[in-house]
């Protein structure tokens, strides 16, 4: 056990004696002496200031003078209280030894300065001042640890900025694949509502102008969150194909054999599970307005008209898992009063019962968000494909944890024929990923 070094900070020593010796032979039976070092007031605030005090000594003890509590300019309060403060802010203990007791040394912290009379029991001073001493060992140690820890709080913050800006401009890019405004085509209307879970989506979507007459459209969901997600749908949508050249002009690639294609290149991925997705290809003449659809693993598209909501029966094996699988295709043609919706399985996580599995629900007609869907046609949405979408949001932005979403959440809404939007009626279909 270490003898602890205490401070006598006394004007001199002979002073000092009479009231230390006292405290000295009182000192815990079995414990070594404090090795003292007696300073003057003036050396020990020089060490304070320098820094040198708190690793020199232990504890420090201090007498108030005789009269030195009545403070006049400059007077022995003065001086004894800038010391004090100097050695709490340097987080040594000291016992403060008093005649009379001063209201200004009341507003010293506990912890950092004991007041006691100067005829108080030396057993019981001595018993304060060698656990004042014996705490300082864990007190430096604690300090150190605090000034790593605010080191290390400085670094990570610090990375976390970095990773946050990562994260930023991972989503710009990610948006960039993505179409900034919809094509306008005569006799074809498209709507979409495009919400991340975070910075970046595990959803993509695409609908593009093929030729004169056709548009295609891509709706796909990559298995997981976040980057890796994030980064396939980077692939599904670069590698997805729509047209080739022929020797005699162009060939619009039919997508059920997109998707096979696709499908076959995801097989030569080494990313595992993360090369899994979900997906839905079709193409639209806008002539005829037929709808040709295939589907990989993906919620089925949806027909929301007057009467309610009907699944297109389409089906199909999740991208990335069978080589060489051929996707079957079907054609359809909307009603007057139609919408075809593509969604991912984000949505249905928004209008389901929070904490409820879907097979918990007895005797539940449909899934919950059909009912919301069908919403879409009600009302003045029945001649305005923006304004139904609207409604979807505003209903998804009315659901408890609609703030917290639980997945990558895109609607694709589609119409054609008469009813869909002329060039001149919409020049321009902003994406609505912001509503």
């Amino acid at each position: 056990m270490r003898n602890h070094c205490i401070a006598l900070i006394t004007e001199g020593s002979t002073e000092a004696g009479h009231w230390w010796e006292p405290i000295a032979r009182a000192w815990p039976h079995g414990l070594p002496l404090p090795k003292l070092e007696p300073v003057t007031p003036g050396d020990a605030m020089a060490a304070a200031e320098s820094g040198k005090a708190q690793n020199r000594w232990d504890a420090a003890v201090l007498a108030m003078p005789r009269g030195g509590e009545q403070d006049d300019a400059g007077g022995n309060e003065s001086l004894m209280c800038r010391v004090l403060d100097l050695f709490q802010q340097s987080m040594i203990p000291t016992l403060l030894l008093v005649h009379e007791r001063s209201a200004r040394l009341e507003e010293f912290h506990p912890g950092a300065v004991i007041v006691q009379p100067m005829n108080a029991n030396p057993a019981g001073s001595a018993a304060m001042l060698y656990a004042l001493a014996a705490r300082q060992t864990a007190v430096r140690s604690m300090e150190q640890s605090l000034k790593l820890a605010q080191s290390f709080q400085g670094e990570t913050s610090a990375e976390i900025d970095r990773l946050h800006q990562e994260l930023l401009l991972a989503a710009r890019v990610q948006r960039d694949f993505m179409p900034k405004t919809l094509p306008s085509v005569a006799g074809f209307e498209a709507q979409v509502l495009f919400r991340p879970q975070g910075f970046v989506s595990g959803d993509t979507y695409d609908v593009s102008r093929l030729d004169e007459h056709h548009v295609g459209f891509f709706l796909a969901d990559a298995m997981g969150h976040g980057v890796p997600a994030a980064l396939m749908t980077l692939f599904l949508t670069g590698s997805l194909p729509r047209k080739e050249i022929t020797s005699t002009g162009y060939r619009l690639v039919p997508p059920g054999e997109a998707l096979s294609r696709l499908n076959n290149g995801l097989q030569e991925c080494m990313a595992g599970p993360a090369r899994f997705a979900t997906a839905i290809s079709g193409i639209v003449n806008t002539r005829t307005g037929l709808i040709t659809l295939a589907c990989a693993g993906h919620p089925p598209p949806l027909r929301i008209g007057p009467s309610g909501v009907r699944p297109v029966e389409v089906s199909g094996m999740l991208l990335g898992v069978v080589a060489d699988y051929e996707y079957e295709q079907v054609t359809i043609r909307l009603e007057e009063d139609e919408f075809l919706v593509l969604h991912s399985d984000g949505i249905e996580g928004a209008f389901s019962p929070r904490h409820t599995a879907p097979s918990d629900i007895p005797n539940r007609p449909c899934p919950p968000h059909y009912g919301f869907l069908a919403g879409m046609r009600r009302g003045e949405s029945m001649r305005d494909m923006e304004t139904a979408m609207r409604r979807l949001a505003a209903d998804i932005d009315a659901q408890v944890g609609s703030l917290h979403q639980d997945d990558d959440l895109t609607v694709l809404s589609l119409r054609t024929g008469a009813a869909a939007a002329r060039p001149e009626d919409s020049a321009n279909h902003e994406v609505a990923s912001a509503v």
